[in-house]
């Protein structure tokens, strides 16, 4: 693609269509690894995304529906579908806030926990297979690369 851009119009600098075409052909395959490998668990990226948020946070309280949105860059009534099909799936349960009677707190239930543990194995796995390529310096050297490409454009 490069030669051929650099025949029709020399003085075009094409360098960043190698990188930036790359990246996304590679985010493509990544994220359909992690959608092949959620199917089988019948979870989606999103709901993956809320469970392990909550297994990750570990509050056995539960978490903030607002909170949870705001993690997940979704609005809030995204997440309240989110979390009624998990609800409905038995995988989380809201409850009253005992310090706020207003609002409420989602928390995994037994077999959500569970769910959320066999989803990021799987996950886990499927990103390693993507990274098979690359050996350990490789990856720490790629992450360090999108790190410092990524935050001007980060928000928060």
């Amino acid at each position: 693609m490069v030669a051929e851009w650099n025949r029709r119009a020399p003085s075009l600098d094409v360098e960043p269509l190698q990188v930036i075409g790359r990246l996304l052909r590679w985010a493509e395959h990544g994220q359909r690894a992690i959608k092949d490998a959620l199917r089988p668990l019948g979870l989606s990226y999103g709901d993956f995304d809320v469970l392990n948020t909550m297994r990750r946070r570990g509050d056995p309280a539960g978490v903030n529906p607002r909170e949870l949105a705001r993690s997940s860059l979704v609005t809030s009534g995204a997440m309240t579908a989110r979390l009624d099909r998990l609800a409905e799936a038995g995988l989380v349960v809201r409850e009253t806030d005992p310090a706020d009677r207003r609002a409420v707190l989602v928390r995994l239930t037994e077999r959500g926990e569970q769910l959320a543990t066999e989803a990021l194995a799987a996950v886990l796995a499927a990103d390693e297979e993507l990274l098979a390529p690359l050996d350990s310096a490789q990856r720490e050297q790629l992450a360090t690369l999108l790190k410092t490409a990524l935050s001007p454009h980060e928000t928060g």
